[in-house]
């Protein structure tokens, strides 16, 4: 009966913690679709509106740092609802903005609000599921960024053409607010809470004591001791390239295969179709390479080097070909997420670390996104689609070198220390 209550528990945590990050990016990635529009609208240069998407990004990025932090410390069913329920009243406040500035601050308000979801969702995750299930449920919750995007460039897309761009965070913002109370009614912190256990009071014990030494250690020091420096470097070059696409994706199809609105929105939204294959292959090598996420990754960053390279040499001259590497750089990109922000911190766990680790990854990551806002925008103006281009190579290829090293280090670390 407690088995059968517990797998009862684990799908529903499951499920609640998938519809909430999914529905995160509802309310983050719907800019990139009005992205055209507002700039026209506004008449706001390339750099200027990449200010806006700096703004949430850079935000993000910090308040990974505070709130994975936090994270560990707080209740996250509380903490969660307040993420989420904060973005999307700030959604719709973003649907009556009328000036740069206030899209700017409101934008960024909106990305430290959710920052406050990834981390203590993969700690709530780490809670209910035993360490044998933790690989399957981190490649699980990787897929609510294909979720998340079909939503947002989907649903966004349709609303766009039949309404004005207000409604595409009016919308989003009422469906996360309605959610977020499902959410603190539904959701549990701990199989404690509502009378289960994990582990037999032994099993509690014994690990309570091994693990004693590790839980004293700082962040800091956890960073040390793992040689974690170069994966955080992979993963700011692995957020430069993936949030340039997902940002600047519509406006670059536009401009360099001169395609329509409409037409563009259809070709994008495959993008998260095939980050789903890029999520899905990333863990179907990582088990073959026997969950060596480091290793794994090199490749994934190394065909990620020669999608951007092909996407160099055909762009404005082969539609098709430009398409098939734009949607190959960002599938490998996926999959190198899912490695780098949601496996490699469950890792962590023994030193009761996996909200601060995982915000720290996702910070670098968005700390890459941040760059690639206004530097895409600004590259953008001065040196064109190409220019573009060639920073996404240089980019990829510096992710190549820091996840090498990272797995060189890797080898040298004791396996209990791992």
């Amino acid at each position: 009966m407690g088995l059968k209550s517990l797998q009862k528990w684990q799908r529903k945590v499951f499920i609640l913690c998938w519809i909430a990050y999914s529905l995160g990016y509802f309310c983050r990635v719907n800019f990139s679709v009005a992205l055209p529009v507002i700039q026209q609208t506004y008449k706001l240069s390339n750099t200027s509106i990449g200010l806006i998407g700096s703004s949430l990004f850079w935000a993000y990025a910090i308040g990974q740092l505070i709130n994975g932090y936090i994270g560990d410390k707080v209740a996250s069913r509380k903490y969660i609802f307040i993420g989420l329920a904060s973005s999307a009243l700030i959604n719709i406040a973003f649907g009556f903005a009328n000036s740069l500035p206030m899209m700017i601050i409101l934008w960024g308000a909106n990305g430290f609000f959710q920052s406050m979801l990834w981390g203590p969702i993969i700690k709530t995750l780490s809670s209910w599921f035993q360490p044998q299930k933790r690989n399957k449920v981190a490649i699980g919750i990787s897929t609510t960024m294909v979720s998340g995007y079909l939503m947002a460039w989907g649903f966004s897309g349709l609303i766009l053409i039949y309404t004005s761009w207000r409604w595409v965070f009016y919308i989003p913002g009422i469906t996360v607010i309605l959610f977020a109370g499902i959410w603190y009614i539904m959701m549990r912190n701990n199989p404690e809470e509502v009378g289960l256990t994990l582990q037999s009071q032994s099993e509690k014990i014994a690990e309570k004591t091994e693990n004693e030494k590790y839980y004293s250690l700082s962040l800091w020091q956890v960073i040390n001791k793992t040689k974690l420096i170069p994966v955080a470097i992979a993963c700011i070059t692995q957020g430069f390239i993936r949030d340039s696409i997902t940002l600047w994706g519509p406006k670059f199809l536009m401009e360099t295969q001169h395609l329509e609105f409409n037409a563009t929105i259809g070709l994008i939204i495959i993008i998260p179709i095939v980050n789903f294959f890029g999520i899905a292959f990333a863990g179907w090598l990582n088990k073959k390479f026997n969950y060596q996420e480091r290793f794994t990754s090199i490749i994934l960053f190394s065909a990620g080097a020669i999608t951007c390279l092909g996407l160099f040499a055909f762009s404005g001259s082969n539609v098709y070909m430009s398409l098939i590497c734009l949607y190959g750089a960002s599938a490998l990109m996926a999959g190198s997420n899912t490695l780098l922000i949601s496996i490699i911190p469950l890792h962590y766990s023994k030193y009761n670390k996996t909200s601060s680790v995982a915000g720290l990854l996702d910070f670098c990551c968005y700390a890459g996104s941040g760059i690639t806002g206004i530097m895409t925008g600004f590259i953008a103006d001065k040196a064109g689609w190409n220019g573009v281009l060639m920073s996404w190579i240089i980019v990829t290829l510096v992710g190549v070198v820091s996840i090498s090293i990272a797995w060189i280090e890797e080898k040298k670390i004791p396996r209990e220390n791992m």
